[in-house]
């Protein structure tokens, strides 16, 4: 029992982080759960598949896509976008992580604006390779969509995580 208490108290930090982490992404989820009705049009519509489109156009203007009833398409080959589908998920993950780990408030700010904007753009990005895999190799959508999507845009919320927390402790005078 001793060694338990030990443990504990020797690890004090990291189990306040994760106790933090694990409330304040239960709240977010809560929160965006009740606001998606109001939010999913923008979100979804106008922030994702909106501007995926464009980026689609941007970079091969031959495909002229336009959006359809929340979908891509270019009038043959369609990406449904869904609640879901804007990488809210992975922001909401490195939210809760930087607003637990002890920081001041402008630190935070910095990696809450850079974090969703580097995920943000990550997603659109996604989004319009996923277009182009439904139109030129459509057998790997699910695959692509599923396995590889979701998992890599947790994954990059990890490693801004990791880069903002690098940032921040080289940033911290260091106690001698």
């Amino acid at each position: 029992m001793n060694r338990i208490i030990e443990l504990i108290k020797s690890n004090s930090r990291e189990i306040r982080f994760f106790i933090s982490f694990i409330l304040i992404f239960f709240v977010l989820q809560t929160a965006y759960y009740y606001a998606r009705p109001s939010t999913t049009p923008f979100l979804v519509d106008t922030l994702t598949t909106s501007v995926s489109s464009k980026i689609i156009n941007l970079i091969t203007p031959h495909e002229k896509t336009f959006v359809r009833e929340g979908a891509i398409t270019d009038g043959v080959f369609m990406v449904e976008i869904r609640r879901g589908c804007e990488g809210i998920e992975g922001m909401l993950l490195l939210m809760a992580a930087i607003l637990s780990y002890p920081g001041g408030f402008v630190a935070k700010a910095y990696g809450l604006f850079g974090g969703i904007l580097f995920i943000y753009v990550f997603n659109l990005a996604r989004i319009a390779g996923l277009y182009y895999v439904v139109k030129y190799n459509s057998a790997l959508f699910d695959m692509m969509h599923i396995y590889v999507g979701q998992v890599v845009i947790i994954f990059v919320a990890l490693v801004y995580f990791m880069y903002w927390l690098s940032r921040l402790e080289r940033s911290r005078p260091q106690n001698r």
